[in-house]
């Protein structure tokens, strides 16, 4: 079977071959252009799954095809590999090809399409940086990113923006990007010599500069065979000397480099170097670059007066440009050639080219055609000097314009009609939203008064209900029919249907219900509930038997789960622990470099080091196994959020005092009636390590305190002690760090230090708090109040706390929506009309004529000037050049005298003749007002002159002058302000978007706070009734073990339930009402007295402040109670309602007691008295029951609860268990993933045989250290994690063969529905039993099936079972599939290339056979016979067979 790379499913012998391939394509791009194309093709060809590598090998055709300047291939190419790959690294990298095309062929705005989309994928790699991990990759990034800032400063050279192009290039840094790649560092070299992009102080500096990039440009492309490089190399340097003045410049100053040549160092050598570069390019076959050679002898020639053979050589350039154009573009016919002078030619072929979008090369052309004109100069042939500078100027002109406003003007109409479309939306939706807000209007006034009539309804209901069950029923179903007969109409009414039924103790409806219909089922089922039980004093013992089984069931179901999630995290464990020995070998092997001196011999270091790195790939495999693992089950262990009062998790504490009164210390647990919203397991886990380390860590006769100081916002749980106290250098390591040592922390302050050590842990128990908070707060918003914090004073004692938020709270908020008019701002400002008053047209008319006079000055040398220009054109066309250049010295004297007048800071002036940057260029960038129409006629007609004087190096100094300028006058000026304004709209769009949106906001914001808001409320209200329901039901369960001490106790139950009802119900019914003391009286027919229970927010105050005096408690609440109980109904006042519990049982009315409710404001709303009348018969009926008539149910019911308490708690132990083990096994694969990276980092130095050898013996140094380091830390953390696991039991029974088999069968069942392939699975048991987990094994069969299923073929599947001795073997075999020897072997061992995500359950594969080892090894340790073992062999027939053995029950 072929193994499979980790790169899609492509084979890795494939993956291999495309990636050989496509490296030698790169490597001899600038070696052999026909070796890189033959690579790049065949890997192209050989492709069959592995589609990024057909991606690269199709980039490097591309690049192939535009170095032959084959363009429409080259563009073919790369456009292909948009269809290829999704991967953005080869996507940039055809953005970046394609870019290469359209900045050569002169396609500015496309060229800047590609360039913003290549930012843009730059961008985004830029922000996952980290997925490129792989060294090709890596280099391939290096690769595109360089290259994107050398095409774009070479664009940016040829449109003569030369501050973009020195940014550009200087965005590459070579010594971090290029020195792994020479293609790379050749072409950055190059281009800053060629493109003259070094900065210097001065224009030598810079030449020199220049000089010394293209020199080394050379001297590494001759060193390396890179032909295209050695051609670029000595060229540029060839152009650099044209000159006479230049090459004496440099001989001077570079002699020792022009040596270096293997030519005669005379005035001939610039000439040698372009027949040298002439001969590498045509050795490499690139025709744009033999032009570019013709072109630079040409140029020298012309600088040293041979005109003649300037002509023929640039006549044989031009013969390059019709061979490119007869190959590619079928340009047969000569009237289509180009020719150095034609006078038919109308128009140019050139421009006609251009025109009919030919893929040539402009700038190649007007090279060509610039040095011709300069030859026909020298040969004094005016008009075809002409001929070809013209041509030259107008290819400028079509190809030097920057289209980057273009480009964003597309972008932005594009963007601005997407809005626009936006808009329409919105403002329909806007539409609709007021028409609904109407229609819903009209509903809900209607709903509300509906509302309140259902409430009396459903009043009416719960009375009847209760008053509803006969004395003398015998069975559940008798009470039904009673329920049903005394409400069937009023319910019938209520939800308008007639067939209602009661299920199970449920009302059961025969339709749909709305929200209402079920808040209202959910107040009036707790009734029934309380009527079935009342009347049904007997339970029969099936029933309860089948409840009880029903409970163990799920009881046994978690148990399973959580074994589960055990056996995953043993397995774990086992990876864990399986990094241990490669650790080991490696501080092994630095041993023995180091202190062996294997270190000095030559073979045995290497092989040291290919073995070091081995095994830290190894351990890098099993990190990454580890990760993925743990990865995959992050969210199968999530927090139980939840809102519970802490006083309950404080009582368990306190039950636990005893540990401290062994060690003579008083544990100390204040009550609290707060609330928290969080998962109670963990709080209850995070309270008792905080109280066992105070515990551990005071001394005799010391104090512990455990409380909570509630706020706002949160509640804060703090555990303090008076122990010894930590310094703040301690408190700083446990708060902020991550992982630190336990065994440090104390010890330098503590009095005795063995003491102490002894009773020292991991503390991972604090590390685990920490990292529980910090889960909690990374849930959401609501638990960003979370904190953990120490407070320590050393000598005194300690204070942990962490923090939580608070439980249910009602926040009623009101909100003020303002409508404020808004606007949206055009983009064209309006046109204001300005009416002058008759007494203002004198002073209007003298401004006008002021202003007039200042602007005829301002003119005047502008003028002059330009009258200069026109007498310099004249005397062109005449022939007198010489004149020429007076007239054009004396516009120039003009306008720097006009510059110097009106410039604010004259700077830079115009000059005839010179070197760099021209003035006028600093005027424009100054934004100075000139003519600088006339500057460009001067600089033009200045060049035309010099050009007929052979004065060249003027020439060239204005010739440059005027393309520059005439590129910056010739740019649209108005389309920036174009893109600005439609920019600007497209803003306005947007905030008019945003408002429309937020007034949609608005608009439901009000209606819910009008009427759905109310209709919320109404149903939150019921909710909250419910809730009170509950509180109520639970505190008044009873917890007396036997019926003859439940009879003796009911005096002092009567006084404990009221009191418990109020505790539990207040602060529930303070939500709903906001009350201020909640009060309780029940009639106690023994004593013939009320017996009274209250709770006030008061009295929690006054008992506060006993210790200062005592307080009189306030008696006036009882008087009114006491009057409402004898006159046996509501009274109401201002601030305080009384209502009295009657309870209707068995045509029996009797009131038993008094409701009382203190509160600031009176109930005056209908719907607040209907609730209270609901709160105050629930109270009724249940302390009725609880007193009276069902204790011996309420025992049965205790007991239940108590089994069901026992397995929740249980259950919660274990799921604290799996979160611990779950953080310590996080915190490993964070803090060790980082070591064996930077380990291997070093061994690839090593490896490289680059060091010396101090260096080399400081990197084995630094390993060492490393792995040392590494292995302490994870050692610390895996025994921390390991002990998670000591508690976990083992529980052992004997289990039937059949049963294993007949549950694998069905498990089969289950999990091969919905297969899209036919499988069937057969079994043989035995009449045998085996002693095992019976959970454990179950879970080791379903893992077989599952790995079996996982793989997509037609087949049998074999479980059998034989006698072994004392063992029962059984064999699983899979007749499907066919493993090697070596595969069988690698089964049960960590192996990253079988770990795949199924993605339904987020579930990872491939883990199945660890799992199953975990459990043979559980087996073998604690099943009570050793010798269990699990492998696998080939089957007899076809397949292979996993087979296990357990020990056999005798």
């Amino acid at each position: 079977m072929a193994m499979v790379s980790c790169v899609g499913t492509a084979p890795t012998k494939e993956v291999r071959l495309i990636d050989s391939l496509n490296q030698v394509a790169y490597s001899y791009r600038y070696k052999d252009l026909d070796s890189s194309c033959h690579a790049a093709t065949r890997a192209y060809e050989n492709v069959n799954l592995y589609r990024q590598g057909k991606a690269e090998a199709s980039n490097n055709l591309g690049f192939c095809a535009f170095m032959r300047m084959d363009f429409e291939q080259a563009e073919k190419f790369h456009n292909e590999v948009y269809s290829l790959t999704k991967n953005e690294l080869e996507l940039l990298i055809a953005d970046i090809g394609l870019m290469k095309i359209y900045q050569r062929t002169a396609m500015n705005k496309e060229f800047y399409d590609y360039r913003n989309s290549a930012l843009r994928r730059m961008k985004r790699i830029d922000e996952d940086n980290n997925l490129f991990v792989d060294q090709h990759e890596r280099l391939r990034l290096n690769y595109a990113r360089t290259e994107f800032y050398i095409v774009s400063a070479v664009y940016y050279y040829y449109l003569q923006q030369r501050p973009e192009a020195v940014a550009s290039i200087n965005e590459i840094y070579p010594q971090e990007e290029l020195v792994a790649d020479t293609n790379q560092l050749l072409y950055y070299h190059y281009i800053k010599g060629s493109a003259a992009l070094c900065e210097g102080e001065t224009a030598d500096e810079r030449r020199l500069r220049e000089f010394d990039e293209l020199y080394t440009t050379w001297k590494l492309a001759s060193r390396g065979g890179y032909l295209y490089f050695e051609g670029n190399g000595v060229q540029g340097l060839a152009n650099l000397m044209a000159s006479p003045d230049n090459y004496e410049f440099f001989q001077t100053r570079r002699s020792h480099a022009l040596k270096q040549f293997e030519a005669p160092v005379d005035s001939l050598l610039p000439m040698r170097l372009g027949q040298l570069a002439l001969k590498k390019f045509k050795q490499y076959n690139d025709l744009y670059q033999i032009a570019g050679a013709y072109v630079s002898i040409g140029k020298y020639l012309n600088a040293h007066g041979s005109y003649t053979e300037a002509l023929d050589t640039l006549t044989l350039a031009l013969e390059c440009v019709n061979n490119h154009h007869r190959r590619f573009y079928d340009c047969h016919d000569s009237l289509d050639w180009l020719k150095t002078f034609d006078i038919r030619d109308t128009i140019s072929s050139e421009k006609a080219w251009i025109q009919r979008k030919l893929r040539t090369v402009p700038e190649w052309i007007s090279r060509i055609r610039e040095q011709l004109s300069v030859t026909y100069a020298g040969l004094e042939m005016k008009q075809y000097s002409d001929y070809n500078r013209n041509i030259y100027l107008d290819i400028l002109e079509d190809t030097r314009q920057d289209k980057e406003l273009e480009s964003r003007y597309l972008a932005l109409e594009s963007e601005a009609r997407q809005l626009n479309i936006l808009l329409f939306f919105v403002i329909v939706g806007f539409i609709l939203v007021v028409l609904l807000f109407w229609i819903f209007n009209r509903r809900s006034k209607e709903r509300n008064r509906v509302h309140l009539h259902r409430l009396r309804q459903m009043l009416d209901i719960c009375q009847k209900i209760t008053a509803s069950i006969p004395a003398d029923a015998q069975t559940e179903e008798e009470i039904v029919d009673a329920i049903l007969s005394a409400v069937q109409t009023d319910m019938g009414d209520l939800f308008g249907i007639k067939d209602i039924r009661i299920e199970d103790g449920q009302l059961v409806l025969p339709k749909r219900l709305t929200k209402d219909d079920r808040a209202i089922v959910h107040v009036i089922t707790p009734y029934i509930t309380w009527a079935l039980d009342n009347g049904m004093t007997s339970i029969s013992l099936g029933d309860e038997r089948r409840r009880l089984e029903k409970e163990r069931y799920v009881y046994e179901q978690h148990i399973a789960g959580n074994k589960r999630q055990n056996l995953i995290k043993k397995a774990c464990m086992a990876i864990v622990n399986g990094i241990h020995p490669y650790i080991d070998r490696i501080i092994n092997e630095v041993h023995k470099l180091t202190e062996k001196g294997f270190i000095h011999d030559e073979r045995i270091k290497a092989e040291k080091y290919q073995y070091m790195d081995e095994l830290v790939t190894t351990i890098n495999e099993y990190n990454d196994i580890l990760a993925l693992w743990i990865k995959m089950k992050q969210g199968s262990l999530s927090l139980n959020i939840e809102t519970f009062g802490l006083n309950e998790l404080f009582d368990l504490i306190r039950k636990g005092s005893r540990a401290f009164e062994m060690k003579q210390q008083q544990l100390e647990v204040t009550p609290t009636d707060a609330y928290v919203k969080a998962d109670k397991a963990l709080t209850l886990f995070m309270i008792n390590t905080l109280a066992e380390n105070a515990r551990k860590y005071t001394p005799k006769g010391g104090n512990v305190k455990v409380y909570a100081r509630p706020t706002e916002e949160y509640v804060e749980i703090s555990v303090e002690d008076s122990g010894y106290g930590l310094s703040e250098e301690d408190v700083t390591r446990i708060i902020g760090e991550k992982l630190y040592n336990s065994q440090e922390i104390g010890m330098l302050d503590a009095a005795d230090r063995e003491e102490l050590r002894k009773n020292k842990g991991s503390g991972f128990g604090l590390m685990n708090c920490k990292g529980i908070i910090e889960k909690y707060r990374k849930t959401n918003e609501v638990f960003k109040v979370c904190l953990f914090n120490v407070e320590s004073t050393l000598g005194k004692g300690s204070r942990f706390y962490f923090r939580l938020p608070v439980g249910v709270r009602k926040t009623l908020i009101f909100l003020l929506c303002i409508f404020l008019p808004f606007g949206m701002s055009s983009c064209h400002k309006p046109v204001e009309e300005v009416i002058i008053q008759p007494d203002e047209v004198y002073a209007q008319t003298a401004q006008d004529s002021l202003s007039q006079a200042a602007e005829n000055e301002y003119e005047i040398l502008l003028n002059e000037a330009s009258e200069y220009a026109n007498e310099a054109y004249y005397s062109n066309v005449a022939g007198d050049f010489e004149l020429t250049l007076e007239y054009a010295d004396s516009a120039i004297a003009c306008l720097n005298a006009h510059y110097k007048k009106y410039a604010h800071y004259p700077q830079r002036y115009m000059t005839l003749r010179g070197e760099g940057e021209p003035g006028e260029l600093s005027w424009w960038n100054n934004l100075f007002n000139s003519d600088f129409h006339v500057i460009l006629d001067i600089r033009n007609e200045a060049a035309v002159a010099f050009l007929a004087l052979k004065q060249w190096d003027a020439y060239s100094y204005n010739n440059a002058a005027y393309t520059t300028l005439y590129k910056l006058l010739g740019e649209d000026q108005s389309l920036e302000e174009y893109c600005n304004q439609l920019e600007r709209s497209t803003n306005n769009k947007m905030v008019g978007v945003i408002l429309f949106v937020g007034l949609i906001g608005l608009l439901l914001l009000g209606y819910y706070i009008l009427y759905i808001r109310k209709r919320l409320v109404n149903r939150w209200n019921l909710e909250q009734v419910l809730e009170i329901n509950r509180q109520i039901f639970t505190a008044s369960l009873t917890q007396v073990a036997e019926t003859e001490e439940a009879l003796q106790r009911e005096e002092e139950t009567l006084k404990a339930i009221p009191q418990r009802i109020v505790d539990e119900a207040f602060d529930a019914v303070n939500e709903l009402l906001a009350i201020d003391r909640l009060g309780v009286a029940v009639y106690n027919e023994a004593t013939h007295q009320l017996e009274y229970a209250s709770n006030s927010i008061v009295e929690n105050m006054l008992s506060e402040t006993l210790e200062n005096g005592s307080p009189t408690e306030d008696e006036g609440w009882k008087e009114v109670v006491q009057r409402c109980f004898d006159q046996n109904r509501q009274l109401s006042a201002s601030g305080f309602e009384a209502l009295p519990l009657v309870v209707d049982a068995a045509g029996d009315s009797r009131c038993i007691g008094v409701l009382y409710i203190e509160r600031q404001e009176s109930v005056e709303q209908e719907a607040a008295h209907l609730l209270l009348e609901l709160i105050a018969r629930y109270i009724a009926i249940v302390v009725f029951n609880a007193v009276v008539k069902l204790a011996t149910k309420y025992r049965d019911i205790e007991a239940a609860h108590e089994e069901a308490h026992r397995a929740s708690w249980e259950d919660s132990l274990l799921h604290v268990q799996n979160m611990v083990l779950d953080n310590c096994l996080s915190t490993i694969k964070h803090e060790t993933i980082y070591y064996p990276n930077k380990i291997k980092q070093l061994i690839g130095k090593l490896r490289s045989g680059t060091l010396s050898e101090t260096g080399e013996k400081e990197i084995v140094s630094a390993i060492g250290e490393l792995i040392e380091y590494y292995e302490g830390i994870f050692t610390i953390l895996s025994s921390c994690a390991s002990r998670q696991l000591e508690e976990v039991t083992f529980r052992r029974g004997t289990v039937a063969v059949t049963e294993l088999c007949m549950l694998a069968e069905k498990y089969f069942r289950k999990a091969s529905k919905g297969k899209t392939f036919t499988v069937s699975f057969h079994t043989e048991a035995i009449d045998e039993r085996v002693v095992g987990d019976f959970i454990q094994l179950r879970f080791l069969l379903e893992n077989l099936i599952d790995e079996a299923l996982s793989v997509s073929l037609n087949g049998e599947i074999y479980l059998k079972a034989i006698v072994d001795g004392e063992y029962i073997r059984f064999l699983f075999t899979d007749t499907r599939r066919e493993k090697t020897r070596e595969e069988l072997n690698q089964l049960f061992y960590p192996n990253l290339e079988r770990m795949t995500a199924t993605g339904e359950k987020g579930e990872l594969r491939g883990t199945e056979y660890l799992v199953c080892k975990q459990i043979i090894r559980d087996h073998d340790e604690f099943a009570g016979k050793r010798g269990c073992r699990i492998n696998a062999e080939l089957a007899e027939k076809s397949g292979f067979t996993v087979y296990f053995t357990i020990p056999r029950r005798k």
